[in-house]
């Protein structure tokens, strides 16, 4: 990749950006020392750019750990093999803010699921879902649900990636959930339709079978699209609502299509019968990633991430993808902190800069004072996109890594950042 000295116009370009959101003192760090770090699974040693001002004395940790876990090694399971196939399916998923730039708002649930066995539920109504897969050799899936920001009109995307074990049972996957999404049952408690279901063509797609369902969300009456689509051992489905009514859902499901069927067809996928041997830390990261409570682990924490996979776990992603571009990074560890590699140790304190300056553009945001001891952060108190919960937000840089840490409590995340650091320097 070109230096941003030899692309005169990224540069321009980032001046702009970052420009636009300067509104508070960014501290940055220079300094020396030695750091391990982590290219295609092997550890070098190389220079540090950590702050000589950093006083390891006062940074506290609180209870968290300081030192990496072990090699993680592989899967040595078909549970945790799937688990890791869905994580990987993740890079070839369309992004709901890829098919309308308004849908960067994630829900009262996880925005991003990992589909096994136990949470199809998360995709579509279990009438659906349930009578469509019955009986069919489903492996995994992964999904990506966001939607616009209030007060606008709300609309929203629910775009799902499912696996199955060959193309035949796909397609009736397919079949069945198309046909079971015109015949819902009446039970107002649990499918509380108000209209006939029917169908609606999707533009540009005959080969996909979508309905409208009309039903009561508390006093509200919704009409949503349901839309399915096979493709290879994969179905394709989007649950659309759209503030224009079904046609606009539906030419939201053809844009998603638009987008999904050239990117999961760049997808290998991986030989249920080689799940147990699939590495769950190829890259060295999540090793060195603050690892997540038991109680707060999920299907998609302690993975590293390629960076189009990575923005389905940020608040912003259409902000935040071109700052992640700019910087060269390849990877993002997600687990109770996030790690960012960036191309390089001034990339990593751009994306720092940066960063910071897009948490604390907005409305909400609060200065919050630095890690004692790491001078070279930088804590901002804000609520997440579309929430009204604040979090506490904490950035530096190491070496060629954007560290973040995000909780409800300001010593929670100060030690968080503290205790990875820590962890990344040795």
């Amino acid at each position: 990749m070109a230096s941003a000295a030899s692309d005169p116009g990224r540069t321009r370009t980032r001046q702009c950006r970052l420009a636009a959101a300067l509104a508070l003192v960014v501290t940055t760090m220079v300094g020396c020392g030695n750091i391990t770090t982590v290219r295609e699974g092997t550890a070098q040693t190389v220079s540090s750019s950590v702050a000589a001002q950093v006083d390891p004395a006062q940074l506290n940790t609180g209870s968290y750990p300081t030192t990496p876990l072990p090699a993680l090694g592989s899967a040595t399971t078909d549970a945790a093999g799937r688990l890791a196939e869905g994580r990987r399916m993740a890079a070839a998923v369309v992004g709901p803010w890829q098919a309308d730039a308004a849908l960067i708002v994630s829900g009262a649930e996880p925005a991003t699921v990992v589909v096994t066995d136990q949470d199809r539920g998360r995709v579509t109504w279990p009438q659906i879902i349930g009578i469509g897969l019955y009986g069919l050799p489903f492996v995994v899936g992964f999904v990506s649900d966001r939607h616009s920001a209030a007060p606008n009109p709300q609309t929203s995307l629910r775009n799902a990636v499912l696996r199955f074990a060959d193309p035949a049972s796909a397609s009736a996957a397919v079949r069945g959930m198309a046909t079971a999404s015109l015949h819902m049952p009446r039970i107002p408690s649990a499918t509380p339709m108000t209209e006939p279901e029917r169908a609606i063509p999707v533009p540009g797609h005959p080969e996909a079978a979508a309905t409208v369902l009309t039903f009561l969300d508390g006093a509200d009456t919704v009409r949503e699209v349901n839309a399915f689509t096979a493709r290879g051992p994969f179905v394709l489905l989007q649950v659309v609502r759209a503030a224009g009514g079904p046609e606009k859902a539906a030419a939201l499901v053809s844009r998603t299509l638009d987008l999904q069927l050239p990117l999961i067809d760049t997808f290998t996928p991986t030989d249920p019968a080689e799940f147990g041997s699939l590495p769950l830390d190829p890259t060295g990261l999540v090793a060195r990633t603050l690892p997540s409570p038991p109680d707060r682990a999920t299907a998609t924490t302690g993975a590293a991430y390629p960076r189009a996979a990575a923005l389905h776990f940020e608040d912003n992603p259409v902000q935040v993808g071109p700052l992640l571009s700019d910087a060269g990074v390849d990877f993002v560890s997600i687990n109770l902190d996030t790690v960012y590699q960036a191309r390089d140790a001034a990339a990593a304190k751009e994306l720092t800069t940066a960063y910071g300056d897009l948490v604390a553009a907005a409305p909400s945001a609060q200065a919050a004072a630095p890690v004692p001891g790491l001078p070279g952060s930088r804590c901002v108190k804000a609520s997440q996109l579309g929430g009204v919960i604040s979090r506490y937000w904490c950035v530096v840089a190491v070496d060629r890594y954007m560290i973040k840490s995000v909780a409800r409590q300001f010593d929670q995340s100060q030690q968080q950042l503290a205790a990875q650091y820590r962890m990344l320097t040795g």
